[in-house]
């Protein structure tokens, strides 16, 4: 945005970021009503099990969310846990996936089944010094990868693309090496680092990072990176949903046709494809819950 325009928009954000935060912990409130919530802490729970939608259990996802490193269920000095928000993207992840944890087969995730295991925040290691990219939702089956970056708020918090002087070589080979990333994602790699503000809502360099992880771990599989994110009922009337939507197209087409296969899909869309396969597999009650939960507008 220029820079009149740019105060506005931030306020903007801002704004829909506060009404989605409270729209998301009264939504919580109003299905669970004995829900506690922490003085001078808006929007996160005493209890933060009381961000689980019936039907997800603690050990469908507990042992996977305190070996990872997102530091999503431990509480720090004056900070409570990530996971005790309303708004938490990883329980929007947990609530949605949670019911396959133990029964990977019935899943079904852009058009790949058969998964043989589902697990939160796994770590992919990438061949560099330092915090491997980890995947809110990561499922295998004999042949596939198939890794999921969840998104709930965080578009409406916008950074600029950032790497350590490190993922030069992988992205951009050297004198005497290639390249370890498909030619569309160094390219993409190139036009960040030219212009980290290429994209606004869209966290590009994240995603590059994750398809660095998905080459290097998993050179001898077939392989698909999804990013998967939430928006209101009401996005096609709202500047910033509109604007991440024309991002994620864009990068999307940048990267289509590689080994790598990138899908971007919203939630609700997630829901709507769970929802047409009825006849193969009957998720009606658990979409449900997830709807009364997550959808609404702003």
């Amino acid at each position: 945005p220029g820079a009149r325009a740019a105060p506005r928009i931030a306020r903007m954000e801002a704004d829909l970021r506060r009404r989605a935060e409270r729209i998301a912990s009264d939504r919580l409130q109003t299905l669970r009503p004995a829900t506690g919530f922490m003085d001078g802490s808006p929007g996160y729970l005493v209890d933060w099990l009381d961000n689980l939608i019936d039907g997800v259990t603690l050990a469908d996802f507990e042992e996977d969310l305190r070996r990872g490193d997102g530091c999503e269920l431990p509480d720090r000095p004056g900070t409570p846990a990530k996971f005790r928000t309303a708004f938490s993207s990883s329980a929007l992840a947990v609530n949605t996936f949670g019911p396959f944890r133990h029964e990977p087969a019935r899943l079904s995730l852009v058009g790949v089944t058969g998964f043989r295991s589902v697990e939160f925040e796994h770590a992919c290691a990438n061949g560099l010094v330092g915090t491997n990219p980890h995947f809110d939702v990561f499922a295998q089956t004999d042949a596939t990868v198939v890794a999921v970056e969840s998104k709930f708020l965080e578009p409406l918090r916008p950074k600029a693309a950032a790497f350590s002087d490190q993922y030069q070589d992988p992205f951009r080979g050297t004198s005497t090496t290639t390249p370890l990333v498909e030619p569309p994602w160094a390219r993409m790699y190139s036009r960040l680092r030219e212009d980290p503000a290429t994209y606004r809502y869209l966290d590009a360099a994240q995603l590059a990072k994750h398809h660095l992880g998905l080459v290097v771990s998993f050179s001898n599989r077939q392989r698909t990176l999804v990013y998967l994110y939430w928006e209101p009922t009401n996005a096609a009337s709202l500047g910033p949903y509109r604007d991440h939507r024309r991002e994620v197209n864009d990068f999307a087409a940048s990267e289509a046709g590689c080994d790598t296969r990138f899908v971007a899909l919203s939630y609700p869309s997630l829901w709507r494809e769970w929802d047409h396969n009825r006849s193969s597999l009957d998720l009606s009650e658990h979409i449900d819950r997830l709807r009364q939960r997550y959808e609404f507008a702003l």
